[in-house]
Protein backbone atom coordinates (compact mmCIF):
# COMPACT_ATOMS: atom_id res chain seq x y z
CA UNK A 1 0.00 0.00 0.00
CA UNK A 2 1.06 3.60 -0.69
CA UNK A 3 0.89 6.51 1.75
CA UNK A 4 0.50 10.04 0.33
CA UNK A 5 1.38 13.28 2.18
CA UNK A 6 2.37 16.91 1.92
CA UNK A 7 5.56 18.17 3.57
CA UNK A 8 3.67 20.76 5.63
CA UNK A 9 1.18 18.13 6.85
CA UNK A 10 3.85 15.69 7.98
CA UNK A 11 5.86 18.47 9.64
CA UNK A 12 2.80 19.42 11.67
CA UNK A 13 2.05 15.77 12.46
CA UNK A 14 5.55 15.12 13.83
CA UNK A 15 6.04 18.57 15.35
CA UNK A 16 9.11 19.50 13.33
CA UNK A 17 9.99 22.18 10.78
CA UNK A 18 9.13 21.65 7.12
CA UNK A 19 12.84 21.77 6.31
CA UNK A 20 13.41 18.86 8.68
CA UNK A 21 11.02 16.72 6.62
CA UNK A 22 12.74 17.83 3.42
CA UNK A 23 16.13 16.98 4.94
CA UNK A 24 14.85 13.53 5.94
CA UNK A 25 13.72 12.95 2.37
CA UNK A 26 16.99 14.22 0.90
CA UNK A 27 19.06 12.07 3.26
CA UNK A 28 16.98 8.95 2.69
CA UNK A 29 15.81 8.86 6.31
CA UNK A 30 12.31 9.27 4.95
CA UNK A 31 12.12 7.00 1.85
CA UNK A 32 9.64 9.07 -0.12
CA UNK A 33 9.56 10.37 -3.67
CA UNK A 34 7.71 13.18 -5.41
CA UNK A 35 4.14 12.47 -6.38
CA UNK A 36 1.38 14.47 -8.05
CA UNK A 37 0.25 17.90 -6.90
CA UNK A 38 3.30 18.83 -4.80
CA UNK A 39 2.80 15.75 -2.69
CA UNK A 40 5.11 12.90 -1.77
CA UNK A 41 4.41 9.18 -1.74
CA UNK A 42 5.97 6.38 0.29
CA UNK A 43 5.25 2.82 1.24
CA UNK A 44 2.68 2.47 3.98
CA UNK A 45 5.07 0.20 5.87
CA UNK A 46 7.76 2.92 5.87
CA UNK A 47 5.25 5.39 7.26
CA UNK A 48 4.34 2.91 10.00
CA UNK A 49 8.02 2.51 10.88
CA UNK A 50 8.42 6.29 11.13
CA UNK A 51 5.40 6.57 13.42
CA UNK A 52 6.70 3.79 15.65
CA UNK A 53 10.11 5.48 15.85
CA UNK A 54 8.61 8.76 17.08
CA UNK A 55 5.80 7.25 19.16
CA UNK A 56 3.06 8.64 16.93
CA UNK A 57 -0.33 7.27 16.05
CA UNK A 58 -0.54 6.80 12.26
CA UNK A 59 -2.75 9.44 10.66
CA UNK A 60 -5.39 8.56 8.06
CA UNK A 61 -6.01 11.39 5.64
CA UNK A 62 -8.89 11.74 3.22
CA UNK A 63 -6.56 11.06 0.31
CA UNK A 64 -5.21 7.83 1.74
CA UNK A 65 -7.30 4.79 0.90
CA UNK A 66 -6.19 2.69 3.85
CA UNK A 67 -7.91 0.55 6.42
CA UNK A 68 -7.48 2.35 9.77
CA UNK A 69 -7.22 -0.95 11.62
CA UNK A 70 -4.46 -2.16 9.35
CA UNK A 71 -2.79 1.26 9.39
CA UNK A 72 -2.44 1.16 13.17
CA UNK A 73 -1.20 -2.42 13.17
CA UNK A 74 2.33 -2.25 11.87
CA UNK A 75 3.62 -5.05 9.68
CA UNK A 76 6.57 -7.04 11.02
CA UNK A 77 9.62 -4.84 10.65
CA UNK A 78 11.57 -7.44 8.72
CA UNK A 79 13.41 -4.89 6.58
CA UNK A 80 14.84 -2.87 9.44
CA UNK A 81 18.63 -2.86 9.68
CA UNK A 82 20.14 -4.81 12.57
CA UNK A 83 21.34 -2.72 15.52
CA UNK A 84 24.79 -1.18 15.13
CA UNK A 85 27.32 -2.60 17.57
CA UNK A 86 29.81 0.07 18.64
CA UNK A 87 32.45 -2.40 19.83
CA UNK A 88 33.67 -0.09 22.57
CA UNK A 89 34.49 2.92 20.34
CA UNK A 90 34.84 6.19 22.25
CA UNK A 91 35.39 9.60 20.72
CA UNK A 92 38.55 11.47 21.64
CA UNK A 93 37.05 14.57 20.03
CA UNK A 94 33.59 14.84 21.63
CA UNK A 95 35.02 14.79 25.16
CA UNK A 96 32.42 17.20 26.54
CA UNK A 97 28.89 15.76 26.92
CA UNK A 98 27.49 19.06 25.66
CA UNK A 99 29.29 18.51 22.36
CA UNK A 100 27.30 15.43 21.41
CA UNK A 101 25.82 13.21 24.11
CA UNK A 102 22.95 15.65 24.68
CA UNK A 103 21.88 15.40 21.01
CA UNK A 104 18.33 14.03 20.56
CA UNK A 105 18.75 13.53 16.81
CA UNK A 106 15.85 15.85 15.90
CA UNK A 107 17.51 17.44 12.87
CA UNK A 108 16.64 21.01 13.85
CA UNK A 109 20.29 22.03 13.44
CA UNK A 110 20.25 20.71 9.88
CA UNK A 111 17.14 22.76 9.16
CA UNK A 112 18.86 25.93 10.39
CA UNK A 113 22.15 25.43 8.51
CA UNK A 114 22.30 27.19 5.11
CA UNK A 115 24.87 24.66 3.92
CA UNK A 116 22.98 21.47 4.84
CA UNK A 117 23.02 18.96 2.01
CA UNK A 118 26.00 20.47 0.19
CA UNK A 119 28.48 17.66 -0.36
CA UNK A 120 26.53 15.69 2.23
CA UNK A 121 27.28 18.20 5.00
CA UNK A 122 24.81 18.05 7.87
CA UNK A 123 25.54 19.34 11.39
CA UNK A 124 23.41 16.59 12.91
CA UNK A 125 25.45 13.99 11.03
CA UNK A 126 28.67 15.53 12.35
CA UNK A 127 27.40 15.34 15.92
CA UNK A 128 26.22 11.74 15.57
CA UNK A 129 29.51 10.65 13.97
CA UNK A 130 31.40 12.20 16.88
CA UNK A 131 29.19 10.41 19.41
CA UNK A 132 29.78 7.11 17.58
CA UNK A 133 33.55 7.59 17.74
CA UNK A 134 34.04 8.16 14.00
CA UNK A 135 36.82 10.63 14.75
CA UNK A 136 39.08 9.87 11.82
CA UNK A 137 36.26 10.20 9.30
CA UNK A 138 35.47 13.66 10.67
CA UNK A 139 39.11 14.77 10.72
CA UNK A 140 39.58 13.68 7.10
CA UNK A 141 36.36 15.36 5.97
CA UNK A 142 36.20 18.91 4.59
CA UNK A 143 32.85 19.51 6.30
CA UNK A 144 34.32 21.26 9.38
CA UNK A 145 36.23 23.65 7.11
CA UNK A 146 33.23 24.51 4.92
CA UNK A 147 31.21 25.31 8.03
CA UNK A 148 31.37 29.03 8.89
CA UNK A 149 30.87 28.34 12.62
CA UNK A 150 28.09 30.95 12.53
CA UNK A 151 26.26 29.34 15.47
CA UNK A 152 22.81 29.35 13.87
CA UNK A 153 22.59 25.60 14.50
CA UNK A 154 23.30 26.12 18.20
CA UNK A 155 20.58 28.74 18.56
CA UNK A 156 18.10 26.34 16.93
CA UNK A 157 19.15 23.26 18.95
CA UNK A 158 16.57 22.38 21.65
CA UNK A 159 19.20 20.39 23.58
CA UNK A 160 21.81 23.20 23.56
CA UNK A 161 24.47 21.02 21.94
CA UNK A 162 27.67 23.08 21.49
CA UNK A 163 28.17 22.28 17.84
CA UNK A 164 30.60 25.13 17.12
CA UNK A 165 32.97 23.97 19.87
CA UNK A 166 32.82 20.47 18.41
CA UNK A 167 33.61 21.77 14.92
CA UNK A 168 36.58 23.70 16.24
CA UNK A 169 37.92 20.64 18.09
CA UNK A 170 37.67 18.61 14.86
CA UNK A 171 39.63 21.33 13.05
CA UNK A 172 42.26 21.26 15.77
CA UNK A 173 42.67 17.50 15.32
CA UNK A 174 43.90 17.75 11.73
CA UNK A 175 47.65 17.86 11.02
CA UNK A 176 48.72 21.48 10.68
CA UNK A 177 50.23 20.99 7.22
CA UNK A 178 46.82 19.83 5.99
CA UNK A 179 44.82 22.85 7.16
CA UNK A 180 43.08 24.22 4.02
CA UNK A 181 44.08 27.58 2.57
CA UNK A 182 46.48 30.11 4.13
CA UNK A 183 45.07 29.96 7.67
CA UNK A 184 47.87 27.97 9.32
CA UNK A 185 50.53 29.81 7.31
CA UNK A 186 49.16 33.07 8.70
CA UNK A 187 49.32 31.70 12.22
CA UNK A 188 52.97 30.72 11.75
CA UNK A 189 53.89 34.13 10.30
CA UNK A 190 52.15 35.90 13.15
CA UNK A 191 54.12 33.90 15.69
CA UNK A 192 57.39 34.53 13.85
CA UNK A 193 56.95 38.13 12.64
CA UNK A 194 54.13 39.66 14.66
CA UNK A 195 51.44 39.75 11.97
CA UNK A 196 49.62 37.30 9.69
CA UNK A 197 51.20 38.57 6.47
CA UNK A 198 54.77 38.97 7.69
CA UNK A 199 54.96 42.74 7.06
CA UNK A 200 58.38 44.05 8.24
CA UNK A 201 58.38 46.59 11.06
CA UNK A 202 60.15 49.25 8.96
CA UNK A 203 57.57 48.95 6.16
CA UNK A 204 54.68 49.20 8.58
CA UNK A 205 56.06 52.30 10.31
CA UNK A 206 56.85 54.03 7.01
CA UNK A 207 53.35 53.31 5.69
CA UNK A 208 51.67 54.60 8.85
CA UNK A 209 53.67 57.82 8.65
CA UNK A 210 52.75 58.27 4.99
CA UNK A 211 49.04 57.61 5.58
CA UNK A 212 49.06 60.06 8.46
CA UNK A 213 50.59 62.78 6.28
CA UNK A 214 47.91 62.22 3.65
CA UNK A 215 45.17 62.48 6.29
CA UNK A 216 46.64 65.70 7.68
CA UNK A 217 46.70 67.25 4.22
CA UNK A 218 43.18 66.08 3.39
CA UNK A 219 40.92 66.73 6.40
CA UNK A 220 42.78 66.47 9.71
CA UNK A 221 45.19 69.42 10.06
CA UNK A 222 48.08 68.68 12.38
CA UNK A 223 47.47 64.93 12.40
CA UNK A 224 50.52 62.77 13.19
CA UNK A 225 50.22 58.99 13.38
CA UNK A 226 50.83 58.02 17.02
CA UNK A 227 53.18 55.04 17.37
CA UNK A 228 54.18 53.66 20.80
CA UNK A 229 52.75 56.70 22.57
CA UNK A 230 53.22 55.91 26.26
CA UNK A 231 50.21 56.72 28.43
CA UNK A 232 47.74 56.99 25.54
CA UNK A 233 44.19 56.11 26.60
CA UNK A 234 43.38 53.72 23.74
CA UNK A 235 45.61 51.05 22.20
CA UNK A 236 44.45 50.08 18.70
CA UNK A 237 45.31 46.82 16.94
CA UNK A 238 45.38 46.42 13.15
CA UNK A 239 44.15 43.88 10.60
CA UNK A 240 47.30 43.13 8.55
CA UNK A 241 45.21 42.96 5.38
CA UNK A 242 44.76 46.74 5.53
CA UNK A 243 48.41 47.92 5.44
CA UNK A 244 49.12 45.13 2.94
CA UNK A 245 46.27 45.68 0.45
CA UNK A 246 43.94 48.53 1.53
CA UNK A 247 45.98 51.16 3.40
CA UNK A 248 43.41 53.91 2.80
CA UNK A 249 40.91 51.90 4.86
CA UNK A 250 43.04 52.68 7.92
CA UNK A 251 42.14 56.34 7.60
CA UNK A 252 38.52 55.90 8.69
CA UNK A 253 39.28 55.12 12.33
CA UNK A 254 42.11 57.66 12.43
CA UNK A 255 39.74 60.35 11.17
CA UNK A 256 37.22 59.45 13.90
CA UNK A 257 39.92 59.56 16.59
CA UNK A 258 41.04 62.98 15.36
CA UNK A 259 37.48 64.37 15.37
CA UNK A 260 36.86 62.99 18.87
CA UNK A 261 40.15 64.38 20.22
CA UNK A 262 41.11 60.88 21.34
CA UNK A 263 44.42 59.97 22.97
CA UNK A 264 45.37 56.77 21.15
CA UNK A 265 48.31 54.83 19.78
CA UNK A 266 49.41 51.98 17.57
CA UNK A 267 52.09 49.59 18.83
CA UNK A 268 55.19 49.32 16.64
CA UNK A 269 55.38 45.54 17.02
CA UNK A 270 52.89 42.69 17.44
CA UNK A 271 50.09 44.98 16.26
CA UNK A 272 48.06 42.21 14.63
CA UNK A 273 44.50 42.03 15.95
CA UNK A 274 43.23 39.18 13.75
CA UNK A 275 43.73 35.83 15.48
CA UNK A 276 43.59 32.98 12.96
CA UNK A 277 44.32 30.48 15.72
CA UNK A 278 40.61 30.73 16.49
CA UNK A 279 39.81 29.45 12.98
CA UNK A 280 42.39 26.67 12.86
CA UNK A 281 41.67 25.39 16.37
CA UNK A 282 45.22 26.25 17.54
CA UNK A 283 44.74 27.30 21.16
CA UNK A 284 48.47 27.54 21.86
CA UNK A 285 49.02 30.05 19.06
CA UNK A 286 45.85 31.92 19.93
CA UNK A 287 47.08 32.35 23.51
CA UNK A 288 50.50 33.66 22.40
CA UNK A 289 48.97 36.30 20.11
CA UNK A 290 46.63 37.49 22.88
CA UNK A 291 49.52 37.54 25.35
CA UNK A 292 51.47 39.87 23.08
CA UNK A 293 48.56 42.31 22.99
CA UNK A 294 48.56 42.30 26.79
CA UNK A 295 52.32 42.98 26.77
CA UNK A 296 51.74 46.04 24.56
CA UNK A 297 48.98 47.31 26.86
CA UNK A 298 51.29 47.04 29.86
CA UNK A 299 54.37 48.37 28.08
CA UNK A 300 52.54 51.49 26.87
CA UNK A 301 50.41 51.86 30.02
CA UNK A 302 47.13 52.21 28.09
CA UNK A 303 43.68 52.21 29.67
CA UNK A 304 41.49 50.86 26.86
CA UNK A 305 42.03 48.07 24.33
CA UNK A 306 40.15 48.49 21.05
CA UNK A 307 39.91 45.61 18.57
CA UNK A 308 38.37 47.24 15.48
CA UNK A 309 39.33 44.71 12.77
CA UNK A 310 36.28 42.44 12.56
CA UNK A 311 33.88 40.47 14.69
CA UNK A 312 36.13 37.46 15.14
CA UNK A 313 39.13 39.55 16.24
CA UNK A 314 37.09 40.99 19.10
CA UNK A 315 35.52 37.65 20.03
CA UNK A 316 38.79 35.70 19.85
CA UNK A 317 40.65 38.16 22.06
CA UNK A 318 37.79 38.81 24.46
CA UNK A 319 37.12 35.09 25.07
CA UNK A 320 40.85 34.35 25.21
CA UNK A 321 41.38 37.00 27.88
CA UNK A 322 38.58 35.52 29.97
CA UNK A 323 39.96 32.00 29.52
CA UNK A 324 43.71 32.52 30.01
CA UNK A 325 44.27 36.03 31.40
CA UNK A 326 41.23 37.00 33.54
CA UNK A 327 43.36 39.21 35.78
CA UNK A 328 43.74 41.82 33.02
CA UNK A 329 40.14 42.97 33.43
CA UNK A 330 41.33 44.62 36.65
CA UNK A 331 44.15 46.37 34.72
CA UNK A 332 42.44 47.80 31.64
CA UNK A 333 39.13 47.97 29.80
CA UNK A 334 38.32 46.03 26.61
CA UNK A 335 35.94 47.93 24.35
CA UNK A 336 34.09 46.88 21.24
CA UNK A 337 33.72 49.26 18.32
CA UNK A 338 30.12 49.87 19.40
CA UNK A 339 31.10 50.80 22.95
CA UNK A 340 33.62 53.39 21.78
CA UNK A 341 31.54 54.91 18.98
CA UNK A 342 28.52 55.28 21.27
CA UNK A 343 30.76 56.86 23.92
CA UNK A 344 31.79 59.46 21.35
CA UNK A 345 28.23 59.95 20.11
CA UNK A 346 26.51 60.20 23.49
CA UNK A 347 29.29 62.37 24.90
CA UNK A 348 29.06 64.86 22.04
CA UNK A 349 32.64 64.17 20.99
CA UNK A 350 31.63 63.62 17.36
CA UNK A 351 28.88 65.10 15.20
CA UNK A 352 27.27 63.11 12.38
CA UNK A 353 25.19 64.23 9.42
CA UNK A 354 22.60 61.60 8.34
CA UNK A 355 21.95 63.49 5.11
CA UNK A 356 25.33 62.27 3.84
CA UNK A 357 23.65 58.88 3.29
CA UNK A 358 20.10 59.52 1.99
CA UNK A 359 19.83 56.22 0.10
CA UNK A 360 17.93 53.17 1.43
CA UNK A 361 20.33 51.41 3.81
CA UNK A 362 20.28 48.09 5.64
CA UNK A 363 22.36 46.69 8.51
CA UNK A 364 23.89 43.19 8.46
CA UNK A 365 24.39 41.51 11.84
CA UNK A 366 27.84 39.99 12.32
CA UNK A 367 27.64 36.44 13.75
CA UNK A 368 30.63 37.07 16.01
CA UNK A 369 29.32 40.32 17.47
CA UNK A 370 25.81 38.85 17.69
CA UNK A 371 24.73 35.33 18.56
CA UNK A 372 28.27 33.96 19.05
CA UNK A 373 29.13 36.76 21.46
CA UNK A 374 25.88 36.07 23.30
CA UNK A 375 26.73 32.36 23.54
CA UNK A 376 30.30 32.98 24.73
CA UNK A 377 30.05 36.19 26.77
CA UNK A 378 26.37 36.79 27.44
CA UNK A 379 26.62 40.06 25.50
CA UNK A 380 25.29 40.67 21.99
CA UNK A 381 25.63 43.85 19.94
CA UNK A 382 22.43 44.16 17.95
CA UNK A 383 20.80 47.52 18.76
CA UNK A 384 24.08 49.41 19.21
CA UNK A 385 25.10 49.11 15.56
CA UNK A 386 21.65 50.18 14.44
CA UNK A 387 21.70 53.25 16.69
CA UNK A 388 25.02 54.32 15.20
CA UNK A 389 23.82 53.62 11.66
CA UNK A 390 20.64 55.68 12.18
CA UNK A 391 22.78 58.63 13.23
CA UNK A 392 24.53 58.37 9.86
CA UNK A 393 21.62 57.42 7.56
CA UNK A 394 18.18 58.85 6.95
CA UNK A 395 16.56 55.63 5.66
CA UNK A 396 17.65 52.51 7.60
CA UNK A 397 15.73 49.34 6.78
CA UNK A 398 15.74 45.89 8.35
CA UNK A 399 16.49 42.55 6.74
CA UNK A 400 14.40 39.65 7.96
CA UNK A 401 15.22 37.60 9.90
CA UNK A 402 17.70 39.71 11.83
CA UNK A 403 19.64 39.97 15.09
CA UNK A 404 20.00 36.52 16.72
CA UNK A 405 18.22 34.82 13.83
CA UNK A 406 20.16 36.62 11.08
CA UNK A 407 21.82 34.59 8.35
CA UNK A 408 25.61 34.46 8.13
CA UNK A 409 27.03 36.10 5.00
CA UNK A 410 28.90 32.87 4.23
CA UNK A 411 32.47 34.07 4.86
CA UNK A 412 32.82 33.44 8.60
CA UNK A 413 34.95 30.86 10.38
CA UNK A 414 37.82 31.53 8.00
CA UNK A 415 35.70 30.63 4.96
CA UNK A 416 36.77 33.81 3.15
CA UNK A 417 40.34 32.50 3.06
CA UNK A 418 39.42 28.85 2.39
CA UNK A 419 39.59 27.20 -1.05
CA UNK A 420 35.85 26.45 -1.10
CA UNK A 421 34.62 29.37 -3.18
CA UNK A 422 31.57 27.63 -4.70
CA UNK A 423 30.27 26.57 -1.30
CA UNK A 424 30.88 30.04 0.15
CA UNK A 425 28.94 31.77 -2.61
CA UNK A 426 26.10 29.24 -2.38
CA UNK A 427 26.00 29.71 1.38
CA UNK A 428 25.51 33.45 0.88
CA UNK A 429 22.39 33.03 -1.29
CA UNK A 430 20.09 33.62 1.69
CA UNK A 431 21.90 36.80 2.69
CA UNK A 432 21.78 37.99 -0.93
CA UNK A 433 18.04 37.39 -1.02
CA UNK A 434 17.59 39.31 2.23
CA UNK A 435 19.53 42.29 0.88
CA UNK A 436 17.56 42.27 -2.36
CA UNK A 437 14.20 42.08 -0.57
CA UNK A 438 15.13 45.01 1.69
CA UNK A 439 15.43 47.33 -1.31
CA UNK A 440 18.65 48.76 0.12
CA UNK A 441 21.29 50.44 -1.99
CA UNK A 442 23.83 50.55 0.85
CA UNK A 443 24.73 47.66 3.19
CA UNK A 444 26.44 48.32 6.54
CA UNK A 445 28.38 45.67 8.45
CA UNK A 446 30.68 45.60 11.46
CA UNK A 447 33.07 42.98 10.06
CA UNK A 448 35.74 43.09 7.34
CA UNK A 449 35.05 39.54 6.18
CA UNK A 450 31.33 40.27 5.87
CA UNK A 451 32.10 43.39 3.87
CA UNK A 452 34.41 41.50 1.50
CA UNK A 453 31.95 38.64 1.01
CA UNK A 454 28.99 40.92 0.27
CA UNK A 455 30.96 43.40 -1.83
CA UNK A 456 33.25 41.07 -3.79
CA UNK A 457 31.17 37.88 -4.03
CA UNK A 458 27.45 38.28 -3.37
CA UNK A 459 27.05 41.63 -5.11
CA UNK A 460 28.58 40.24 -8.30
CA UNK A 461 27.15 36.73 -8.17
CA UNK A 462 23.59 37.79 -7.43
CA UNK A 463 23.67 41.20 -9.18
CA UNK A 464 22.58 43.12 -6.09
CA UNK A 465 23.87 46.51 -7.22
CA UNK A 466 24.68 47.66 -3.69
CA UNK A 467 27.46 49.63 -2.03
CA UNK A 468 28.99 48.09 1.11
CA UNK A 469 30.64 49.92 4.00
CA UNK A 470 31.99 48.95 7.38
CA UNK A 471 30.29 50.74 10.25
CA UNK A 472 33.35 52.88 11.02
CA UNK A 473 33.63 53.98 7.37
CA UNK A 474 29.97 55.00 7.52
CA UNK A 475 30.73 57.09 10.63
CA UNK A 476 33.87 58.60 9.10
CA UNK A 477 31.96 59.58 5.95
CA UNK A 478 29.14 61.15 8.01
CA UNK A 479 31.47 63.10 10.30
CA UNK A 480 31.09 66.85 10.61
CA UNK A 481 34.71 67.72 11.22
CA UNK A 482 35.55 70.28 13.92
CA UNK A 483 35.55 73.79 12.49
CA UNK A 484 33.50 72.77 9.46
CA UNK A 485 29.78 73.11 8.68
Amino acid sequence: MIYEFRVSEMAEEFGVHRNTIRNWIAAGTLPAKEGPGRKYIMKLHDYQVLCRKFGREPHVGLNNNADPARLRKADPLVDEAPPLKLAGLHSRIAVDPDWGDACIDCGTCASACPLSGVDGLDPRKIVRMAVLGMDQDLVESDWPWKCTMCGKCEVACPASVQIVALIRRIRASRDRDRVPGPIHGGVVKCLERGNNLGIPKSDFLALCQHIGEELAADCCPGFITPIDRHGARVLVTVNSKLPFAEPDEMKHWWKIFHAAGESWTLPSENWEGVNWGMFSGDDAAMKVVIGRIIDNMRRLNCEVLLLPECGHAYLATRTGLARWFPEVFNEFKVMSIFDLLLEYLHGGRIRLDPDRHPMPTTYHDSCNYGRKSMQALGIAYFDEGREIARACCSDLREMNPNREDAYCCGAGGGAWAMPFNDERVFYGRLKARQISESGAQLVITSCHNCRDQIMQSLDREYELGVEVKCLWQLVADALVMPGRH
